[in-house]
């Protein structure tokens, strides 16, 4: 039976014997011990079932039904030089960057699903791919905190900006990961996705000696004390827990996009309205950094994209066409909970703003309640190919024209709770105020109305141009309640330049890195654009290279980043627009 420490020694941690369990409701670490002390051991089965908020530091008042951040005597142990926990854009950048700079080091990367690519399968690319000037990167940074509401970390972003053109080489010129433009303002992963970056990087991993492992979940770090982690656990898939000894860990596994139980207690938004996108974003990584001086990790923003339709235990799925098509519109109309429109729905084309996908969700989320409101004409324009955006950036420059599938999908969801169909405007606002009790059926009335006027010419409530204002007039009449489509969290674990964890002083945390969105200062409460694949391959640029010189004592090479210059693949006279991944 699996055991878990209960002592509250600070000895340090032994290789090969059993690691640090719960700390104490002071902050002291549980001390390991040797294998054959077991004296005051509980089984990880119990501590699982039992353990109160006030036995770990970690995530206090967190259920913590897996055990993350929680040490257990280990059945087997190995000596390595390098943990990489994560196979997305991060986790592969990390591992072949160390290995190819000291073939020698035992490089491992830790996927706990049984597919490679995590969440950058999904991912569109995009990145700032030449370094900026020193200039250029300081009038950059600027920008970006004022875009970002000024809750960002400007040095992080100073250095993102004179590097982020090395690293592109290497990714796209030493790596050959191919991009396209697909008319969408930035090349994007061949395919418009990053399973082709996956597919292409995967066998170069293996043939450089990574070690991968799949169905292999992280969950705790070997610490020697609050400062210097020595290695990481994980559960293999035989249910083995194997401790892996190493000199360096990278954290690349994400957010908690898909744990709503912990992230309602580092988030203040509406989970309820919160559809979650992609897979594994359970967390893992940041508990397990709480286990070191670092602390709580960040606050846990939520980056939507686009409005979606359903409800958080009920979506109507990111990839429906009924969901493009009634949440990502311009020509969308929204009501809130008392039946009013409450903005411009087409904000991002009135106002040139590069981030109306991601202002959206969060003028949804400000409301208690939100509706988009279609009828029968709309039906029958989305099934022509009438429509502005597609799920994808890429999808509304190459897809554009391409009719969508909606009959069959009002089919399907037409019996749930979150659907409304009726033969009148009226009739529609009534069945929405029998759930809603704040919903005024006559305001409703009126804003549709008023809404319809526009179309004809009168002037709108809230200036959306008449382009976009179609009628609603058409019987059958549709609402669906509309929330957030969240492919990401921001927040969470604080690093340095190198990409060092690091405490709430700036004090790095010995032998611990983390990569891409697990990591903080990049942005505020609306995403904006460049926070995820660029981010995910500077941060692990960057520990790679402080891994190889600082931690296994050796050189980087000057020119580690290839000869095949961005400039090359993308033509001389390309210039950086917008990061979109």
């Amino acid at each position: 039976m699996r055991e878990t420490v209960k002592s509250f020694d600070r000895r340090t941690f032994m290789k090969g014997g059993i690691v640090a369990a719960a700390a104490a409701a002071t902050g002291s670490l549980l001390a390991s011990c040797s294998p054959q002390a077991t004296e005051g051991v509980a089984s990880a089965e119990d501590n699982a079932d039992n353990m109160q908020p006030s036995a770990s530091r970690v995530a206090v008042g967190y259920a913590n039904p897996d055990g993350i951040g929680i040490p257990v005597a280990p059945d087997s142990t190995e000596d390595v030089d390098v943990v990489v926990m994560g196979s997305g854009m991060g986790g592969f950048t990390a591992a072949m960057f160390v290995k190819e700079q000291d073939p020698d080091a035992i490089v491992v990367m830790l996927e706990k699903q049984n597919a490679l690519g995590g969440n950058t399968n999904f991912a569109e690319g995009g990145a700032g791919y030449l370094n900026m000037s020193p200039e250029e990167a300081r009038a950059a940074v600027q920008a970006e905190m004022i875009q970002r509401n000024f809750v960002v970390d400007p040095s992080l972003f100073y250095a993102l900006r004179t590097q982020q053109g090395d690293c592109a080489d290497w990714l796209f010129g030493k790596h050959g990961v191919k991009i396209e433009d697909y008319g969408s303002g930035q090349p994007l992963y061949e395919g418009g996705t990053g399973a082709s970056a996956i597919a292409t990087l995967t066998p170069q991993a293996q043939e450089l000696g990574v070690d991968i492992r799949t169905e292999a979940r992280a969950f705790a770090l070997v610490l020697e004390d609050d400062y210097t982690v020595s290695g990481i656990q994980y559960k293999a898939a035989d249910d083995s827990v194997v401790q892996l000894n190493a000199k360096a860990v990278v954290i690349a596994s994400g957010g908690m996009n898909t744990n709503p139980e912990l992230l309602s207690l580092y988030s203040n938004v509406d989970l309820g309205k919160v559809m979650p996108l992609g897979t594994g974003q359970d967390g893992d990584g940041h508990l397990m950094v709480e286990q070191t001086a670092h602390g709580r990790t960040g606050l846990q923003t939520i980056d939507g994209f686009f409005a979606g339709i359903g409800t958080a235990d009920d979506p109507c799925g990111f990839n429906s066409d009924l969901n493009t098509a009634a949440g990502f519109q311009f020509s969308s109309m929204f009501v809130n909970q008392y039946g009013n429109r409450f903005y411009d729905e087409s904000f991002g084309f009135n106002t040139g703003s590069q981030l109306f996908f991601t202002c959206i969700p969060q003028v949804v989320l400000s409301q208690s309640q939100a509706f988009s409101v279609f009828d029968e004409s709309y039906v029958s324009k989305w099934e022509e190919g009438q429509w502005q955006n597609g799920h994808n950036g890429f999808d509304s420059a190459t897809k554009s024209g391409t009719p969508l599938e909606i009959r069959s999908e009002i089919e399907r969801v037409k019996d749930k709770d979150w659907f409304y169909q009726a033969d009148t405007i009226e009739e529609l606002g009534r069945a929405i105020a029998a759930d809603v009790e704040s919903f005024d059926v006559n305001a409703f009335v009126e804003t549709v109305e008023a809404y319809n006027n526009a179309a004809e010419g009168s002037a709108d409530e809230y200036g959306k141009p008449q382009e976009f204002i179609w009628p609603l007039k058409t019987a059958p009449f549709y609402a669906a309640k509309a929330g957030v489509n969240a492919y990401n969290t921001n927040g969470g674990i604080h690093i340095n330049t190198h990409a060092q964890v690091v405490d709430p002083n700036g004090k790095a945390i010995a032998g611990l890195y983390a990569s891409g969105i697990a990591t903080a200062g990049w942005d505020s409460q609306v995403y904006g654009g460049g926070t995820n694949q660029p981010v995910a391959l500077w941060c692990s640029c960057a520990a790679a290279r402080h891994i190889v010189e600082s931690r296994l004592g050796k050189t980087v090479a000057d020119d580690w980043m290839g000869d095949i210059p961005m400039s090359t693949i993308l033509g001389e006279g390309y210039t950086n627009a917008n990061p979109l991944g």
